[in-house]
């Protein structure tokens, strides 16, 4: 168990499965905060009780993360009240927030890239003997035991910098259970993870309930939020816009209105196109282990989506098809010729173009403004990016933030200062400069709110009615069935399904993610 002697640092200060199960742990009253001239929070009001969990819903940019770091005592609010078991919160620092018993788990894991893994755990908690010194083989047994519960295997001894956007977060999370928490925040925890990775995190949160511990978890993931939250809070423009206690499935166009301010705001299938010639077909390609064997054909403006479980080689063979992995066997046509790609630059010449699935790490410039971000590629393919007029740079990003409603202060605003689903539009945005024929999406709306996911299909649909051609791995199922024309489905490095028109249901993509095909 997470909570026993056996496995953590510390126990939770009281035996909260002993008081009432119905008692406020959190009350959040008429907190405001202001950026400058940006007002984050304007007057927000919530209340989390002991042993549920607090569903905190809202559009990038509505106040969600920053009302979390100022529980977490990471920022300071400007006004109203916090209070932990009726006693007035005043904490000045993320470390006196935690011996209060407050711990924030990030979407961004913010570790230290050359420690390994369990000091990154036990990190400003160290576990020491009585002597002062760090108990190293006790850390690191604890650091393992965490991270079981946790369902992962990794090797405690390996710097986490080398680690992949899962296994940092796992990290990030372990981190904050090993302080023993009695209220645990945890700002989109499963972005990154798949799904039996997942279901070990709700197992876990399940547990820390059962003791009385309270949790906020932040998502943009409605599944997650009707399986796992007792509560929900939606937030718009730094105010709290609804909130009620969950009770079966959640009503999108409800959360959707509330999120947006927009009481006839829906969630919209792309309309249907007329698909035409084949543009891109595999025949038994492989690259590594991960991609064994795959045959597939796209056509002009079709839309069509990539399923199964997380790891079956669904991001690798869109890398592969971008000219980023290299091909061991089998044949990549484009257009009635086969092609074998050396470099990224050689599929993006032909107007292959991704849209990879981290887009801190590979698809963006984060120290770069949007513009820089959105000019890229125009100016890594010119034949001479040095004559190339300013104003015409200067052009193209002012149409790409136009042309998909990029939310940015204008094209010198750093792209790292924008919301994650405007940090996406720009990532799909620098594409503009090229001719797009396939446009490949590896879990574009991962991280991104419900209204930003709208916007990003909206997007993907224009493309198409223009003649694009995309291929999207989605980890969201409801995503693919509203939006894709055929939906195939890989296994173990294999397409073994392809869906279309009334076979295209959840049950027969979940049957076969699983190796279960009806043939």
């Amino acid at each position: 168990m997470l909570f026993s002697p056996d496995s953590l640092v510390a126990e939770p200060a009281e035996d909260f499965a002993a008081l009432h199960p119905m008692e406020t742990l959190l009350a959040v009253s008429g907190i405001t905060k202001r950026f400058g001239g940006v007002v984050a929070l304007d007057g927000v009001d919530l209340a989390l009780t002991r042993g549920r969990v607090l569903g905190l819903l809202g559009a990038n940019g509505s106040g969600k993360s920053t009302l979390s770091r100022i529980i977490a005592g990471e920022v300071a609010p400007d006004g109203g009240t916090l209070e932990l078991e009726g006693a007035v919160l005043r904490h000045a620092s993320p470390q006196a927030a935690a011996r209060r018993g407050i711990v924030i788990a990030h979407q961004h894991p913010s570790l230290a890239p050359d420690m390994p893994v369990w000091e990154n755990i036990f990190l400003g908690s160290e576990i020491c003997s009585s002597s002062g010194f760090i108990n190293r083989a006790e850390g690191r047994r604890k650091a393992a035991a965490l991270l079981d519960d946790l369902g992962s295997r990794m090797d405690i001894d390996s710097p986490a910098g080398t680690l992949p956007a899962a296994g940092q977060q796992l990290v990030e999370i372990a981190r904050a259970l090993a302080r023993a928490p009695r209220l645990l925040i945890l700002d989109e925890p499963t972005a990154a993870l798949a799904a039996a990775e997942v279901a070990r995190l709700f197992a876990a949160i399940q547990r820390l309930t059962a003791q009385g511990i309270g949790v906020i978890f932040i998502s943009h993931r409605l599944g997650e939020i009707e399986e796992i939250c007792d509560d929900i809070v939606v937030m718009q423009n730094g105010r709290t816009a609804g909130a009620w206690t969950t009770s079966g499935r959640l009503d999108e166009a409800r959360i959707l209105s509330l999120m947006t301010g927009d009481p006839d705001a829906v969630l919209r299938p792309i309309a249907r196109r007329i698909v035409g010639e084949p543009v891109l077909k595999l025949q038994n390609l492989r690259a590594g282990i991960a991609v064994r064997g795959v045959d597939l054909e796209l056509r002009r403006s079709e839309i069509v989506g990539l399923a199964g479980l997380q790891g079956q080689g669904q991001a690798e063979l869109l890398e592969v098809i971008a000219g980023h992995r290299r091909i061991d066997g089998g044949t990549l046509w484009h257009r009635d010729r086969a092609v074998s790609p050396a470099l990224p630059r050689d599929m993006i010449r032909r107007g292959v173009c991704l849209v990879p699935d981290d887009r801190l790490r590979q698809g963006l410039f984060s120290d770069e403004s949007v513009g820089e971000n959105l000019g890229f590629v125009k100016v890594a393919l010119a034949k001479r990016p040095w004559t190339l007029p300013l104003t015409e740079l200067t052009r193209l990003a002012s149409d790409a933030i136009r042309r998909l409603l990029i939310k940015t202060e204008g094209p010198d605003q750093l792209v790292s200062a924008l919301s994650g689903g405007n940090q996406q539009k720009v990532v799909i945005g620098k594409w503009l400069a090229t001719d797009i024929e396939v446009l490949l999406l590896s879990d574009p709306t991962k991280g991104v709110d419900i209204h930003a996911r709208s916007e990003i299909y909206s997007i993907i649909g224009e493309l198409a009615a223009g003649g694009t051609t995309a291929l999207i791995f989605a980890s969201e199922i409801q995503e693919l069935l509203l939006h894709c024309d055929r939906i195939l489905v890989m296994y173990e490095g294999r397409i073994v399904e392809e869906l279309t028109g009334e076979a295209m249901t959840e049950p027969r993509i979940m049957a076969a993610a699983f190796g279960r095909t009806k043939r």
